[in-house]
């Protein structure tokens, strides 16, 4: 399992009256496990999760960004994000799909959004 973080950009966020750039923690797997074990591990409260079912994810700011890819997340672009998002959908729409976490399934999906063609780190 990969977690990945896209690119910070400005969202609206506003703390302390300032606003602040953010950006999305998630993974390409059903199972959410590593993605809540890093996201644990850089200081994230489980509360703080977005249980979007498309695409669940934590938002980051700046600092946590930097937290998640020192710990192993994969930065990746805006669009591989999108594919990443949408080979994981595609992998719940899938018989057997729901709750199926076999790196064999999620390779297959992945391979099938251009999975790995433009992971860069900062």
């Amino acid at each position: 399992m990969t977690v990945y973080v896209d690119p910070l950009s400005f969202r609206g966020w506003r703390i302390r009256g300032r606003e602040v750039a953010n950006c999305h923690l998630f993974t390409d797997q059903v199972d959410l496990s590593e993605l809540h074990a890093l996201a644990s591990a850089i200081g994230m409260h489980r509360e703080w999760f977005q249980d979007a079912r498309s695409a669940p994810h934590y938002d980051l700011t700046p600092t946590r960004r930097a937290a998640a890819l020192a710990a192993g997340a994969v930065a990746v672009d805006f669009r591989h994000a999108v594919r990443i998002w949408r080979a994981r959908r595609a992998l719940l729409a899938c018989p057997g799909g729901v709750g199926a976490s076999s790196s064999h399934q999620s390779r297959g999906a992945m391979a099938r959004a251009g999975h790995g063609a433009e992971e860069t780190r900062p």
